[in-house]
């Protein structure tokens, strides 16, 4: 039986100077390579949308204020596989 795993990819690379993208780069294997020992094979890398609804209140003020009483947060998320 196949098994999957999702693991958040790093939020936010930091560089240390304009197109030195290595850095970046290589956070993203080393989180390969640590699932990988644990026998996880990398499969893909998805990006998803997570809506977060306001609380009554927060909806009450932000159309007050013709704001949306929703926010969406954008995420990448690793997927693994395992036989």
């Amino acid at each position: 039986m196949v098994q999957y795993k999702c693991v958040p990819a790093p939020k936010r690379l930091v560089i240390n100077k304009q197109g030195n993208y290595d850095d970046a780069i290589r956070s993203f294997a080393d989180l390969i390579n640590q699932e990988a020992k644990e026998g996880w094979k990398f499969h893909s890398m998805e990006n998803i949308g997570v809506t977060q609804k306001s609380g009554c209140i927060g909806g009450l003020i932000a159309t007050l204020f013709g704001r949306k009483s929703v926010t969406t947060y954008y995420f990448n998320m690793l997927i693994f596989m395992k036989d």
